[in-house]
């Protein structure tokens, strides 16, 4: 969990005080969590890796306790590591504010541009060698779902592979409504259980299969249509596994966000409300 404690105004000195406020990359839709007093029971390593393209400096201290914060900097594709049992707080300046977020002992948390293409600090670390998630969990509003397979002409014959499949819902919807084949890897075994649960209940089992591994590591050459709801970083770290690996004519179809240095093969945006009223971006290439 990454919690925002505060947000100070560098132009105004107003501080404005967030209490536990759960902030996510956006993606969003995670409940807000409350602080731990105590610390765990056993020594565990946060890390903070910068996946940006600028040295960030950054001051971390304990929290709960009465040292003070000690100054850092860590260049791009660095990671900096803290053996901690308690909580640990991090501020660093981004444009006209200072950012603070309370870290969780056993998590791993990036530096990296939010859509505004601003700094910020975010959960997981996000493809990288040696830590593999790419995105955290926020599922994909059933609205963008269908607008996305609509766009990428989803048929019977379609082979979609979903990489950072969550639970699903992007194949097992194809495969209900079209009849279309699916493959979804994900590396939470959690997200595995609830697809397989949900091919289940929509009678759909011989038409998907899942796959509880690293998507830098798979196999998905056999696509004809690909899926996205990943990090901007992420697609851009897939993007020679797709020149490599995807033929010609393939669909990919991103939520949200595009894939860096893909925008010639950029054929379709679309912008398309949720249940909510919220509005969500859709990005469609072709390979």
């Amino acid at each position: 969990m990454i919690t925002r404690t505060r947000r100070i105004s560098l132009l105004t000195g107003t501080a404005v005080l967030c209490l536990a406020l759960l902030f996510t990359a956006c993606p969003r839709g995670k409940s807000p969590g409350k602080e731990d007093v105590e610390p765990a029971i056993s020594p565990i390593e946060i890390t903070l890796r910068n996946v940006t393209n600028r040295t960030v400096v950054y001051s971390i201290k304990k929290m709960y306790h009465a040292e003070g914060f000690v100054e850092h900097t860590i260049e791009p594709g660095e990671v900096d590591r803290y053996p901690s049992e308690v909580k640990l707080e991090v501020t660093f300046e981004r444009e006209d504010e200072m950012m603070s977020y309370s870290l969780d002992p056993g998590q791993p948390y990036s530096f990296r541009y939010d859509e505004n293409v601003e700094l910020d600090l975010f959960e997981g670390s996000h493809g990288r060698d040696d830590a593999i998630d790419l995105a955290p969990f926020v599922p994909t509003p059933m609205p963008v779902v269908e607008k996305m397979l609509e766009m990428a002409e989803v048929g019977a014959e379609s082979v979609i592979y979903d990489l950072g499949c969550g639970d699903g819902r992007f194949i097992i919807t194809a495969a209900k409504t079209f009849g279309s084949r699916g493959v979804g890897i994900d590396i939470d075994p959690q997200r595995i259980k609830e697809c397989l649960s949900g091919a289940r209940a929509a009678q759909v089992e011989d038409l998907v299969t899942f796959e509880n591994s690293d998507v830098m590591k798979a196999d998905f050459s056999q696509a004809t249509v690909v899926t996205l709801y990943l990090l901007p970083e992420s697609n851009s770290l897939l993007r020679p596994l797709f020149d490599s690996q995807l033929k010609d004519g393939v669909y990919i179809v991103s939520h949200n966000y595009p894939i860096p240095g893909w925008e010639e093969k950029e054929v379709d945006y679309k912008e398309v409300l949720d249940e909510e009223g919220e509005e969500h971006l859709i990005y469609l290439y072709r390979k």
